[in-house]
């Protein structure tokens, strides 16, 4: 641990899962690119970089995770450590960029992306991990409006914020960004003072404000299935398909973009509505389907997802740093997996395949929906400190099977503001869209599907993996699959 360092507290066995695969590289961070646009009147006489840099030093003061580092990463004990400063230089970056097409803006974003999730923090005990990148386009970007385009990527250490948390922090930024312009006390030459601001972290982890309870049987079967010796467990069921075993190297990302239009999105989540599911489960089944027609059946005896579950609604008491507990920043969530047996996949393959999608979609549903109601009782996330070398955890997963197949982490639609009243044609500051993006996951789901959106807009789905666990054939297959029934969806056609 540093000498003199400004401890905060402890990280929490949630935040500490975190810590410890960044601290081998296999989890570097997660990311919501945001495109924002805003009239030339909007800048109200600033220039772009100046109104975003001087809101992101406002949003730093109002979500005080945001000051801190991490200290003893590589060790089971991590501790938050509170900056007296930080220097705006190392959490924003501004770039001007040329590509007039709109697919060419986002190759560029995605090759970014990949860069920017394979990428460590540096030195995160006296720098916070977490980064702003503002890519401006050109002016023949301009909206529909006359607006300028702006893309705004925060990426941020998991230890630090959850998907959620990403999106709120851009509804920080929005605010900011149609406030008046003013000085922003303590900030000088780019160096934010937050000791003289008197910010400070004040967030709890998950386990302190989420009541966790376990039964005797689930504690007792859950150290059975980790702890147990083998040879007193029987025959294993079979095991998921889940691409090639957990390997270090490379640690390389590849994404793809699906992309549901704004005028498609009310349709499709009212035919969601018409089959008794919502967007998340009919997703999964979307991709249970691709796969299960992509992959040999010699291969595959099961599939295996996960979906993440947003713990906030389960929060009591305690401080927290952005209000009530549903716009808690932090890391707040949970799991619950799925699994998809040689019959259901079997269907999958024969055509007509519309009612069984929807079936399975629906089953889902009522599955996801049961586990809530069940919540905070037996859950996974209640066990993580009984692990005690994280390190180890994670070194001993190299060359194993991994668990999961794929993941469809969601995190909704976040308000990207209205045009003001009076404005004759002029609009403020607005978020068009949400890219919520997973990079290489080396332990993790063999694919990541991120889900989200704006209100009003659309709604995009970023898929990551590892390159080498999967064929990139293979994914841009379920790219053409979902974007082709997704399509039909949105049509009321069935699929095909």
């Amino acid at each position: 641990m540093n000498a003199g360092a400004d401890i905060v507290r402890p990280l929490g066995p949630t935040e500490i899962y975190s810590s410890s695969r960044h601290a081998l590289g296999f989890y570097n961070c997660v990311a919501n690119t945001c495109r924002y646009s805003v009239s030339v009147a909007g800048l109200q006489g600033q220039s772009v970089q100046d109104a975003l840099q001087t809101a992101l030093a406002k949003v730093v003061l109002a979500i005080p995770s945001l000051g801190v580092g991490i200290v003893g990463q590589e060790t089971s004990k991590p501790q938050f450590v509170q900056q007296a400063a930080i220097n705006l230089e190392h959490h924003f970056e501004f770039w001007e960029r040329a590509e007039t097409d709109s697919n060419a803006r986002d190759t560029v974003l995605l090759r970014f992306l990949e860069e920017r999730h394979d990428q460590s923090w540096p030195d995160i005990a006296h720098r916070p991990p977490w980064k702003l990148t503002a890519i401006v386009w050109n002016e023949a970007l301009e909206d529909g409006d006359g607006n300028m385009v702006i893309d705004a990527i925060l990426a941020i250490h998991h230890s630090l914020a959850d998907g959620r948390s990403t999106a709120l922090f851009h509804t920080h930024l929005l605010e900011e960004l149609n406030c008046a312009p003013k000085q922003v006390t303590h900030l000088t030459d780019g160096i934010l003072n937050l000791k003289a601001s008197g910010v400070r972290m004040n967030c709890a982890p998950q386990e302190d404000v989420v009541n966790f309870t376990k039964s005797w049987m689930y504690l007792a079967q859950t150290l059975w299935h980790e702890l147990g010796p083998a040879w007193l467990k029987g025959n294993p069921p079979a095991a998921p398909w889940t691409g090639k075993p957990v390997t270090s190297e490379p640690r390389q990302t590849g994404l793809r973009l699906i992309r549901i239009p704004a005028a498609a999105v009310p349709r499709i989540l009212a035919a969601c509505r018409a089959n008794h599911t919502t967007l998340t489960p009919l997703l999964h089944a979307l991709i249970l389907a691709s796969l299960s027609r992509h992959i040999s059946p010699k291969e595959v005896v099961e599939f295996r997802s996960t979906t993440p579950i947003d713990l906030r609604p389960f929060a009591h008491g305690g401080e927290h740093e952005s209000g009530n507990r549903d716009t808690k920043f932090g890391v707040f969530v949970t799991a619950q997996d799925h699994s998809f047996d040689n019959a259901t996949i079997a269907a999958l393959r024969e055509q007509p395949l519309t009612k069984r999608i929807w079936q399975v979609a629906a089953g889902l549903r009522r599955d996801i929906k049961q586990r809530v109601a069940e919540l905070p009782r037996d859950d996974i996330m209640s066990m993580l400190g009984w692990v005690s070398d994280w390190r180890e955890f994670w070194l001993s997963k190299v060359g194993t099977p991994r668990k999961t197949t794929w993941e469809v982490s969601n995190i909704g639609a976040m308000l990207g503001g209205t045009k003001p009243e009076g404005s004759a044609g002029a609009r403020s500051w607005m978020i068009q869209r949400s890219l919520m993006s997973q990079g290489c996951t080396v332990a993790g789901a063999a694919v990541s599907a991120s889900v989200s959106g704006v209100v009003g807009g659309e709604v995009d789905i970023v898929l990551g993996w590892q390159l080498g666990i999967i064929e990139t054939a293979l994914v841009d297959a379920l790219v053409v699959d979902l974007q082709r029934w997704i399509d039909q969806a949105s049509q009321g056609q069935d699929f095909v």
